[in-house]
């Protein structure tokens, strides 16, 4: 239980720098996430923060730049994870001749399936996180930048029979 602990904690103080990064609840308003084309400059992948949270519910939002909404799915996930768990020794103690027969059958039942409906609904969500977020940051980075391009240039032209091969730089500047 400590190792959960002190893993969840640094989880938390790694992506808790970027929890004011973007804001997924505002983003998705303006972007849609079936229009996305992957580019190499994307700082967040889809399919690593699905697997991420296939693995760990809710790391992949975390990945994603959306900390508090990971840990949210996290939270949901051990809350389940408690449910199932109360469920099962209930139906132990009930059947190993000490309770009264009632099990907690239903517990585990209702436990196990909001774990699976959780754990898919956060591989679901993070990839969407990933490629709304990366929309948003494209877009950020048309706003605010700033390009200076130098590029060498080397020709060769022929001026009274004689080839010169005049050598310099171009500028491109881009706003």
């Amino acid at each position: 239980m400590r190792k959960i602990i002190l893993l969840l904690l640094v989880l938390i103080g790694l992506f808790s720098a970027k929890i004011n990064a973007q804001n997924y609840a505002i983003n998705k308003l303006n972007y849609d996430y079936r229009t996305y084309i992957p580019e190499y400059t994307d700082p967040y992948n889809p399919a690593i923060s699905g697997v991420c949270s296939f693995l760990i519910p809710g790391l992949g939002q975390m990945i994603s730049g959306e900390a508090g909404r990971g840990i949210a799915f996290l939270g949901g996930y051990i809350g389940c994870a408690v449910v199932y768990g109360i469920g099962s020794a209930q139906t132990l103690y009930s059947y190993s001749g000490y309770g009264n027969g009632s099990g907690g059958l239903g517990m585990m039942l209702l436990g196990a399936g909001g774990m699976l409906g959780i754990g898919i609904w956060s591989i679901v969500d993070a990839v969407r996180v990933a490629k709304v977020n990366n929309l948003y940051i494209r877009d950020y980075r048309k706003k605010t930048s700033f390009n200076i391009e130098l590029s060498p240039y080397i020709s060769q032209v022929n001026i009274n029979n004689q080839i010169v091969s005049p050598i310099g730089m171009s500028m491109r500047v881009k706003f």
